[in-house]
């Protein structure tokens, strides 16, 4: 399985290493270098393939284009018109629009990975055209498998699948924080804070998965009539923190 990229920033090396830590040969991975210095670095770190051409993406399977803003639809028009095969953007671009114009043995795909997909543990929205070919999302959804749970959406539902999947880590992110604060104002290490806020998080949400129960119903078996558990529910509420997290998310997804 070969891959191309083309874009180093965040989200692409995060695709990389994800391929690697999947166990994709290095020398399977294509990067664009294109003057950029952080692609030679990626790629002498990593044994990858550098390119300086388009047209040397021909042997791999996709190509993804980890790029974002007004560039992007430049890079996919002479991308088109150097390599033939499945072309997937992380940032944008219309579907069915882009479709059109790329010449035919191309194709279009928009994905919103979030970062984690770098361990495996990723989650990946996608976006085909409606009706494409099983030649085109069959190995889409074999490689992005590679690095987590793939969802299969529709073009207007992949930016809020994309904020909640990959915008929501950095609300989380500020939770640990904030809880290994207060553990620490309570008397607990702040090296040893962490773990123990984390493995409570991956916990309960393998608890979520593994019992297909509701949160309320989580909820519920840990907040004991009068306890404290409940009391810091209450607090919560009187907070607003679920409304806080809810505005969040639409001031994220506009």
């Amino acid at each position: 399985m070969k891959v191309g990229f083309i874009g180093t920033g965040k989200i692409g090396t995060a695709l990389v290493k994800g391929l690697l830590h999947a166990g994709i040969a290095g020398q399977e991975i294509f990067v664009y270098a294109g003057g950029h210095e952080s692609a030679r670095q990626l790629a002498a770190q990593n044994d990858l393939q550098v390119v300086n051409d388009y047209a040397e993406f021909a042997t791999c399977q996709a190509v993804v284009v980890a790029v974002g803003g007004p560039i992007i639809e430049t890079i996919i028009k002479e991308l088109g018109q150097r390599y033939h095969g499945i072309i997937l953007s992380t940032g944008g671009g219309d579907l069915t629009k882009v479709n059109q114009d790329l010449p035919a043995g191309s194709s279009f795909v928009k994905i919103v990975p979030n970062t984690p997909v770098q361990i495996g543990e990723g989650i990946t929205a996608v976006s085909f055209v409606p009706n494409e070919q099983a030649e085109v999302v069959e190995p889409v959804k074999a490689i992005l498998a590679l690095l987590g749970e793939v969802y299969i959406v529709p073009e207007k539902l992949l930016g809020i699948y994309g904020t909640v999947a990959g915008c929501a880590p950095a609300y989380v992110d500020l939770m640990i924080e904030a809880l290994s604060d207060a553990a620490v104002q309570n008397g607990v290490n702040r090296a040893e804070s962490y773990p123990l806020i984390e493995k409570m998080l991956l916990g309960t949400a393998k608890l979520a998965l593994a019992e297909h129960k509701l949160p309320e119903e989580l909820k519920d078996e840990v907040t004991t009539p009068g306890g404290s558990t409940i009391r810091g529910v209450v607090k919560l509420e009187e907070m607003n923190f679920r409304n806080a997290l809810i505005q969040a998310i639409n001031a994220s997804a506009k």
